[in-house]
Formats: C-alpha cells, sequence, structure tokens
C-alpha cells in the first residue's frame, strides 16, 4: 500500500484564523443507540447528530450536515465535529491493519494502549493547525474474534474539549460485534478481495466529483507538494484511484507540465485527451513489475490535477472497467 507523508495542513489559514471568529462546538442535545441488525455491534451517539450507517460494516455521525468532506480534504470547511465506526472482518495481525489504516505521517500520532469493550486496545491520538484552529481526534483499534473494530472522534475548529465528557460515554457505550451475529451462508461469500460493485455513487473533493464503485472508500492524502488530494480504494490495496491536486498559478501551461513531468510517469510520450470537458494529457506505463497504470493531468482555476489510476494486471479484467467508468464521470466543479 503506498504511504503518503501529510504536512501540518494550511498554515496561512492559521494564522489568519486568529483574526476570525472563534469556532462554536455544536451542542449535545440528548442521546440514542445504533444497534447494527447484522453484526449487533452497538455505539450511542449525540441524538441531534446527522447519521447513517452500511449495515454489518460502518456507523457515521456528524454535527454538521454536509461536512463530510472536510475530514477527507482536511483543508477549510464548517468546524464540524464526527464519530465513526467500523467493523472489518479480517484476518490481518492488528499491528499491521493498523499500519495500513494510517492517513497522517506517523509522527502526527501519538499512540497507547487502552481498552474497548473490554478489549485490549491501541488508541492513535493526532491534533494539527487547521484555518479555524486546532484540529483533534484519535482512533481506537481492538481485535476481537475475526474482526477489528474502530471507533474514531476528531472535531475541527480547537473544538475537541469541548466533547470530552461526550467521548467517555461514547466509548464506554460500545459493544463489540457478535460472531453469531454473522450473516448466514458464509460459504457462499466470494473468497479473497471483494471486486469493485457494479453500482456507482458520486463523490466529490476539492474542486471535482466522480463516481465510484459503492463499496470504494475514500481516504484523504496529500501527496509532497500537493494542497491536497483523495484516494479511492476497495479491499485490494494494489488497484487505485488517487487524485492529487497541487498548486498551478506559477505554470498553468499543459504542455510545459506534461513535458517537465514525463521521465516520472515513464518517459513516453503523452497522449492528448479530455478530461471533465478541459484539455487534459494522459501518460500509460508500468511503475513496476505487474502493475499498469495512467495519469491524467489537467489544469483548471490555476490548479494541476492529476489522476492516477492504477491496477494490478492480473486484476485488469475486474478493475480496469470500473476505473475507466469512474475517470469518464469525472466532472470540473
Amino acid at each position: 500500500m503506498h504511504r503518503y507523508a501529510i504536512a501540518w495542513l494550511c498554515l496561512v489559514g492559521a494564522l489568519i484564523v486568529s483574526c476570525g471568529k472563534k469556532a462554536e462546538p455544536v451542542p449535545i442535545q440528548g442521546w440514542q443507540r445504533y444497534t447494527d441488525p447484522i453484526r449487533n455491534f452497538s455505539i450511542e451517539y449525540p441524538a441531534n447528530w446527522t447519521h447513517r450507517a452500511v449495515a454489518g460494516e460502518q456507523f457515521y455521525a456528524i454535527s454538521i450536515a454536509g461536512a463530510e468532506q472536510r475530514f477527507v480534504e482536511y483543508g477549510e470547511g464548517p468546524s464540524a465535529a464526527k464519530l465513526e465506526m467500523r467493523v472489518i472482518k479480517t484476518s490481518a495481525p492488528l499491528e499491521q491493519f493498523i499500519k495500513e489504516d494510517k492517513v497522517f505521517a506517523d509522527d502526527a500520532y501519538r499512540q497507547e494502549k487502552t481498552t474497548l469493550a473490554g478489549v485490549t486496545a491501541t488508541k492513535l491520538s493526532y491534533k494539527f493547525e487547521a484555518p479555524d484552529g486546532m484540529f483533534e481526534g484519535f482512533k481506537v483499534y481492538a481485535a476481537k474474534d475475526s474482526f477489528i473494530t474502530t471507533v474514531e472522534f476528531a472535531a475541527f475548529g480547537s473544538t475537541f474539549d469541548y466533547y470530552k465528557p461526550a467521548v467517555e460515554r461514547i466509548l464506554g457505550s460500545v459493544v463489540l460485534p457478535q460472531v453469531q451475529a454473522a450473516p448466514p451462508r458464509v460459504d457462499t461469500l466470494p473468497k479473497g478481495p471483494e471486486p469493485p460493485s457494479s453500482n456507482f455513487v458520486r463523490t466529490r473533493g476539492n474542486g471535482y466529483s466522480l463516481e465510484i464503485p459503492d463499496n470504494f472508500r475514500v481516504k484523504g492524502i496529500k501527496a509532497q507538494g500537493a494542497v491536497g488530494g483523495s484516494e479511492y480504494l476497495g479491499s485490494r490495496l494494489d488497484c487505485t484511484i488517487r487524485v492529487d491536486i497541487l498548486d498551478a498559478s506559477a505554470q498553468t501551461n499543459l504542455d510545459k507540465i506534461a513535458s517537465d513531468n514525463r521521465a516520472t510517469f515513464g518517459g513516453g510520450t503523452p497522449q492528448k485527451v479530455k478530461l471533465g470537458g478541459v484539455d487534459a494529457m494522459l501518460f500509460t506505463y508500468s511503475p513496476q513489475k505487474g502493475i499498469e497504470r495512467r495519469v491524467y493531468l489537467a489544469v483548471k482555476d490555476k490548479k494541476l490535477y492529476r489522476i492516477f489510476l492504477t491496477w494490478n494486471k492480473q486484476e485488469e479484467a475486474t478493475y480496469k472497467p470500473a476505473f475507466e467508468r469512474a475517470i469518464a464521470s469525472f466532472k470540473f466543479e
């Protein structure tokens, strides 16, 4: 799995925020409990927060409706807080799972041992300056039976301390998934990694949107030199879609950009194509044995968009059509 170091974000915005209005947390108005109908995992959440769930897999609640993308890009936006509980059926060792699940650089985390629902767990805490103040949060990982359960809470706008009493209640309310509640006919489930779903959903990033399989997850990333980005991936970590966004105010000539980056993208001659209705350059190459990659470069509103489609050649028949559908759906917004 690729790992990308993430720098402290939005330093200019952090300087500006001192002159702006202080962010206010959303008061909690009562409590409700979510109990999953398939795995029977359970958690309490603020009753006035917007929430959604994927049965058997995930529960997500957010204090400000529509602020979900901020927890992907980590840039500007509402000073929201979020709660997320995920349940993953896996045989991966907990340490390996945590390593692959990290979004930020290793030195952004503080790791400690804790417990979750009576099970020994690992807690990763993190915080850094954002445009509206301190962004702070944590993620707790617990392994029991054949599941890894994660519980994450995070808040923008230096509001994390306000939620500390609520966090204690939330963590104390957790019920881990139950083995006996697993779906019947386990032998009918596909073996190995799950292929891309044929059902697609539209997801939005910084200045763009695209459709992805509904069993893909979105992971916020920030490659070196980028101002933001997202990675879209399913259960195979060598078959991904990645979007990097870079400042192109100093150089908007696409031919020049493609020429300067030619060696980075295999050294071949790029193909002139369209992406989201604008001119783009397409490089196709193999970054390593058994891996195929397409890289699209496009300039929009003085930003350079780099879109990487990467797949294992052995899985080409499965992933290539899905990725081509995703790139065809790409729009600038």
